[in-house]
């Protein structure tokens, strides 16, 4: 009897080791989850710097490279020091209050922290995105800290914490069309609008001229980057892996993510080449036209791919394109200068991808038409509303001051001659010389001014003085 008694209770604690080694292995395997996805996401600063640094002149394209690399260290920093606290520390519906410094965060969610932080950088990138070649390295500055430390964790913080006040209304945004994308792309309009466009970007009867991108190949490039890492911010978005219907879910949004993508891209080749006077007129097939209908789908789908019908998230994609083609138009209206046009891709693709989960979605008004349904349309466009205020106003707040000193962009001599020369004394390419002396410095408006008559470049190998006189 003593042996059976001794028996039994081997087998119960064979029983009770078993499980928690299962449960170890589950738990290891989430934080390997959110590591290797949050990788992946991270890597989409890459597609920035490559998309970005394709679409501009070559004489900006160091001055690009160096502020994707810049809003990767300092957004970090910031984000780690108070960003994460105020987006998940435990607090109230507002803001977090905890985990500040990452001081008493435990190991459990440091994996949660990282894959967060490149969410963060995501929508940093955003902004950035839109001032290219008239920006100030003082203005960039301030602005990678207010939306790494404040802006972006307080809004995730409403949307995506238990303690949030949008979440515990019922606002869904699973991958953040809302919470990311909506955000970086209303602080980039306050940003766009408060730095003006770039010298000759409208003529005098309000016209746009086109800045022609300076290589298509680094744009091609980041743009299959991004596409790449589009799947992972997505199926990221699950946060675990090791739960019964993990794997179902995350295969319907990587699924839903292409063919919302192929949708979008379809569409913007269409329309562009029959519905456009310049596409039926000259039988024009435009890339860069077809990408920010790629874009656009990468944005649309996040929020409501994990429930989405396949049929669903091909509709979304085709609708999502000409949310873009609003605010594309609506910024030509008013003068609104975006070098890559990432306003109209995340601030219209975002918030119309936050209307189209509560419509598309399976507990929307058309699978499910319900009272429940039809309020959660109304939380998720008030959601959505709230949001871009919210990001818009604190980054109209911060240019205000900065335009009030004079801070918001570099002189008009420096952005003749270009960035990387002006700014950084590094031009990504060779410079011809014809093109150096006839910039003739104009009256000085900056102590910078006078520093320009003198610019240094790298010359077959060797380094010429050309003197701007």
């Amino acid at each position: 009897m003593t042996t059976s008694v001794s028996s039994q209770n081997d087998s119960a604690l064979s029983v009770h080791v078993a499980h928690e080694e299962l449960e170890n292995l589950k738990k290891n395997m989430d934080i390997f989850f959110l590591i290797v996805m949050g990788s992946i996401v991270f890597f989409l600063q890459t597609g920035f710097a490559f998309y970005e640094s394709g679409s501009v002149r070559s004489k900006n394209v160091t001055n690009v490279l160096f502020l994707n690399y810049l809003d990767t260290s300092i957004g970090s920093l910031v984000y780690l020091l108070c960003g994460y606290a105020l987006a998940f520390g435990e607090g109230n519906g507002f803001c977090g209050t905890q985990y500040f410094a990452l001081v008493d965060l435990p190991n459990g969610k440091m994996a949660h922290c990282f894959f967060q932080y490149t969410f963060s950088a995501t929508a940093v990138a955003v902004v950035k995105s839109a001032l290219h070649e008239r920006c100030s390295m003082t203005a960039y500055i301030t602005c990678i800290i207010t939306i790494s430390g404040v802006t972006y964790p307080i809004v995730s913080h409403w949307a995506w914490s238990p303690f949030g006040w949008l979440c515990n209304m019922g606002y869904r945004d699973f991958a953040g069309s809302g919470v990311v994308h909506a955000t970086g792309g209303s602080a980039a309009l306050a940003a766009a609008l408060m730095t003006g466009p770039r010298t000759g970007r409208f003529d005098t009867k309000g016209d746009v001229n086109h800045i022609q991108p300076h290589s298509i190949p680094q744009a091609a490039l980041g743009a299959f980057i991004f596409l790449f890492g589009a799947i992972a911010f997505n199926a990221g978005s699950n946060l675990t892996i090791s739960n019964v219907k993990d794997g179902q879910v995350i295969s319907l949004v990587c699924l839903n993510t292409l063919i919302c993508v192929a949708a979008a891209t379809a569409t913007s080749l269409i329309y562009q080449r029959y519905c456009t006077a310049s596409g039926r007129a000259l039988n024009n097939w435009n890339f860069i036209n077809m990408l920010n209908g790629s874009f656009t789908g990468m944005v649309v789908i996040c929020a409501g791919c994990d429930q989405y019908p396949p049929w669903a998230a091909f509709v979304v994609g085709c609708l999502g394109y000409f949310a873009f083609l609003i605010v594309l138009k609506a910024m030509h209206r008013f003068q609104i200068d975006d070098a890559t046009n990432c306003v109209p891709v995340q601030l219209g693709g975002g918030y119309f991808g936050v209307i189209a989960a509560a419509i598309f979605g399976k507990n929307g008004i058309i699978l499910s038409p319900s009272k429940s349904s039809a309020y959660g349309l109304l939380v998720n466009i008030f959601g959505g509303l709230v949001i871009i205020i919210f990001s818009f106003i604190s980054i109209l707040l911060l240019y205000g001051v900065l335009r009030y000193f004079n801070l918001h962009r570099v002189s008009a001599q420096e952005e003749k001659l270009g960035l990387d020369l002006a700014i950084h004394n590094q031009a990504a390419y060779h410079v011809d010389e014809k093109e150096i002396k006839g910039i003739v410095p104009v009256e000085p408006t900056r102590n910078r001014d006078s520093q320009l008559k003198n610019i240094y470049i790298y010359n077959y190998s060797k380094i010429r003085t050309i003197a701007m006189e």
